[in-house]
């Protein structure tokens, strides 16, 4: 689980399909679906559903739209998950495009980018899918409780007190609803976190896990590994050059 502060996220669903957890919501992906993460958007991918998932991911900085918050892209009210139908080619088409041109001719790029943005942004004001709208639920309060604190000492019984209710009951409908128990969560928001820091910075792995909440290094790189089969270390010198 993780976010970006100051980017917005597209993934085009080009083969197979895939589960995504955005904003403590479960969707499904398949072929010609355009995946939208605006800035501070909580998400993560699980991988193929029984079928070989191929994307395309863009991330864009800077982004203004009129009437948006920065680095907004989808409108509020509209589902993460946009399905493109006719438009999937034309979108796909760019995004190949802007792949190609990205290492060598990054001016082209940016304008192959500013293209795609421009045909996106008209398809979802004219044709973009909305979210039906639900009432926060129990579970809802919850990862929203962890999501603002998950860099802090928390336990469960904070989650249950923050949102009024005994932990057993919490535990019960959080797993049920979001799939995971809430302190799984916790973790997970904290390696996410720590992956984007990996990536994205030059702090140190103790440096790291201060940030993410673990105050003993040692526990943090062992969580760490425990999650993704590799450690810190190993994460950052497969993902960075």
């Amino acid at each position: 689980m993780h976010e970006h502060d100051h980017l917005c996220e597209l993934l085009l669903v080009s083969q197979g399909a895939g589960i995504y957890m955005i904003d403590g919501r479960r969707y499904t992906a398949q072929k010609g679906n355009l995946i939208i993460y605006n800035s501070r958007t909580v998400h993560d991918e699980f991988g193929g559903s029984g079928s070989n998932l191929v994307t395309y991911c863009i991330a864009i900085g800077g982004l203004r739209i009129d009437g948006l918050p920065a680095d907004h892209l989808l409108p509020d009210g509209y589902c993460p998950v946009q399905p493109l139908r006719q438009h999937f080619a034309e979108v796909q088409s760019l995004f190949d495009a802007i792949e190609k041109e990205a290492k060598s001719h990054a001016e082209i790029a940016n304008y192959l980018t500013m293209a795609l943005i421009t045909k996106l942004a008209a398809f979802l004001r004219e044709e973009g899918l909305q979210e039906e709208q639900q009432t926060p639920t129990l579970a809802a309060r919850a990862r929203a409780f962890i999501d603002k604190n998950y860099k802090e000492a928390i336990r469960l019984g904070d989650i249950a007190t923050a949102t009024h209710t005994n932990a057993y009951y919490l535990s019960h409908l959080f797993k049920a609803e979001i799939g995971l128990s809430p302190m799984k969560y916790v973790i997970l928001r904290r390696i996410g976190e720590a992956q984007n820091l990996l990536i994205n910075t030059d702090m140190t792995i103790t440096q790291i896990a201060a940030q993410v909440g673990y105050n003993n290094s040692n526990y943090f790189q062992n969580v760490f590994k425990g999650a993704l089969d590799m450690t810190p270390g190993e994460y950052r010198r497969k993902w960075t050059v």
